[in-house]
């Protein structure tokens, strides 16, 4: 019996789906553009800092937004609570980064402390920012990092005879 398909090779049918999906159903050119900086902005040398705990997610991990009156400009957000950390290979913490973002009209101010302690050079990297942004911890491991623009946020943690320390990318 002959079969009336003929094989496609995986990269021509993978291009061929790519071009229907691109004139269906085009990403939004934010998106292209966010993509391209997040790659650009990416810390290869860095460990990952995932994020585990935000005081903004629900018990299901989806995070909710605290409603805002319409017409009365009402009371501040609430200061939102992020932690991340890095594991060891032996289940121990190596590294904790815990950061209170506060809400000051359209900017952010956080205010960060490093576990363990000890001085540091923090980066901060905005893909709507046009270059990232450094300060110093002190020896206590405090931080803090004014007008800060409101969208995705990447800190990057960096101690002398130690790997540099990334966060994963997170909205503020």
């Amino acid at each position: 019996m002959h079969d009336a398909y003929e094989p496609v090779d995986d990269e021509r049918l993978l291009t061929r789906l790519g071009d229907l999906f691109a004139q269906a159903d085009p990403p939004p050119e934010l998106l292209r553009e966010l993509a391209r900086q997040s790659f650009g902005l990416r810390a290869l040398d860095a460990e990952l800092a995932a994020l585990v705990e935000d005081s903004e997610a629900a018990g299901d991990g989806a995070v909710h937004r605290r409603a805002v009156a319409v017409r009365d400009p009402g009371t501040a957000p609430q200061p939102r609570q992020l932690t991340f950390q890095v594991v060891g290979p032996h289940g121990r913490d190596e590294v904790v980064i815990a950061v209170q973002v506060e809400f000051l009209g359209p900017r952010r101010r956080l205010t960060g402390h490093l576990a363990p302690q000890g001085p540091a050079r923090i980066e901060v990297r905005q893909p709507a920012a046009p270059q990232a942004r450094q300060v110093d911890a002190d020896r206590r491991g405090l931080f803090v990092v004014e007008d800060v623009l409101p969208g995705p946020l990447s800190l990057t943690c960096r101690r002398s005879g130690a790997p540099a320390v990334t966060t994963e990318w997170t909205l503020v």
